[in-house]
C-alpha cells in the first residue's frame, strides 16, 4: 500500500477541529480530515503491522481497529471535548482477548510524533511477574533496554514510592515500576510527509523487538496464571 503522507496542514486541521469543538465544523471538514489523517494513519498501520507479524503472529492487523478515531468517547470522562487533535496506531494483540499484553505504538500530535513499547496494562499481578522475570533474566532485560535507549527512546515509568528490598543490583531504574514504557519522540514533523517515517518506524520497532518479546514472555505467564 502506498503511504500518502501527513502534512503540517493536516496537523493544523486536527488542532483547529479540536479548538472549535463543533459538530457542524467537523461534519463540514470530515472528508478532508479523513483523507489527510485517518487514511495515511491506516496506511501506516497496514504497512508496518503486516511486517510486525514476524515479531508476534497474533498481533491485530486490521487498520480500522488499530487506528484511533477523531471523535472522542466522552461517556466515562469529565473531559467532554468532542474531538482529539492527536491520533495513534496500536501494534498489539486484540486487547479484549489478550489483557495486559505488551504493545508498540505510534502517535502523532500537532507538536511531535512518538513511538513506544511497553505493557498495555499495569495490574499488580502482572508487575509482580515482571519483577520475577527481572530477577531470573536480568541480562536479557538489560540488553533489551539498552537497544531501546540506543534507538533514542527514554524510559517513562510511574514508580512505587517505597521500593522493593529484593531489587537486584543494576536494576533499580526498572524494578520498582508500576508501569513501564520506552518512548522515542521527535518534533521533526516534516518526516511524516513521506516514506521517511516508514524507515524510522521500521528501524525503531526493530530496536524495540527484544523488549516487546521480553514483556510478551511475562504476559504469557500472567495469562496462564490468570486462567487457571
Amino acid at each position: 500500500m502506498e503511504y500518502k503522507g501527513i502534512t503540517r496542514d493536516a496537523l493544523f486541521l486536527m488542532a483547529d477541529n479540536r479548538f472549535r469543538d463543533s459538530k457542524e465544523y467537523y461534519e463540514e471538514h470530515k472528508e478532508q480530515i479523513k483523507a489527510a489523517m485517518t487514511v495515511p494513519m491506516r496506511q501506516l498501520a497496514e504497512i508496518i503491522g503486516t511486517e510486525l507479524l514476524t515479531v508476534d503472529p497474533i498481533m491485530n492487523t486490521v487498520p480500522s481497529k488499530m487506528v484511533s478515531r477523531v471523535r472522542r468517547d466522552t461517556r466515562f470522562t469529565h473531559d467532554k471535548t468532542l474531538y482529539r487533535e492527536n491520533m495513534w496506531i496500536m501494534f498489539m494483540r486484540p486487547k479484549y482477548e489478550w489483557r495486559c499484553y505488551p504493545c508498540m505504538w505510534f502517535e502523532v500530535t500537532p507538536r511531535e510524533y512518538s513511538l513506544g513499547v511497553g505493557f498495555f496494562g499495569n495490574e499488580a499481578g502482572l508487575m509482580k511477574l515482571f519483577r520475577k522475570a527481572l530477577r531470573e533474566n536480568p541480562s536479557d532485560f538489560l540488553k533489551a533496554a539498552e537497544e531501546c535507549k540506543k534507538a533514542g527512546a527514554n524510559l517513562s515509568a510511574d514508580k512505587y514510592k517505597r521500593g522493593y528490598s529484593d531489587c537486584p543490583e543494576g536494576l533499580e531504574e526498572y524494578y520498582n515500576c508500576k508501569e513501564l514504557y520506552f518512548i522515542l519522540s521527535s518534533e521533526n514533523l516534516d518526516e511524516l510527509a513521506d516514506e521517511t517515517i516508514i524507515k524510522i518506524m521500521r528501524k525503531t520497532y526493530k530496536a524495540f523487538t527484544p523488549m516487546y518479546k521480553f514483556l510478551l514472555g511475562v504476559s504469557d505467564k500472567y495469562f496462564i496464571e490468570d486462567n487457571r
